[in-house]
């Protein structure tokens, strides 16, 4: 299995897997290679920090109900919009793994 394999985000995934492994691969990335003048790690963490307050705020993948008036469906949008972040950030970051 290449480490490329190890970092993956998948449909059954809960957003906080999907953050933890991004996470992971950003901090892989940053400390083991001098990747700051390909990658702007400090912009992703940020945004995906605030991609998690988010997630807290509508109870995405929490047992608790959230009270902002957002539908269920709208609430599966807000989430899968969020996956696809995740997705997106890691198959980023994968082309700097070799």
């Amino acid at each position: 299995m290449s480490v490329v394999d190890l970092f993956e985000v998948s449909e059954g995934d809960t957003v906080w897997d999907a953050w933890l492994t991004t996470i992971n691969l950003i901090d892989m990335l940053e400390h083991t290679h001098r990747m700051g003048q390909y990658y702007d790690f400090v912009q992703a963490r940020d945004k995906i920090a605030k991609l998690c307050v988010i997630a807290e705020v509508h109870s995405i993948d929490r047992s608790l109900q959230c009270k902002c008036g957002l539908s269920e469906s709208e609430h599966a949008l807000l989430k899968r919009k969020m996956m696809t972040f995740f997705k997106l950030q890691v198959a980023n970051l994968k082309h700097f793994v070799c």
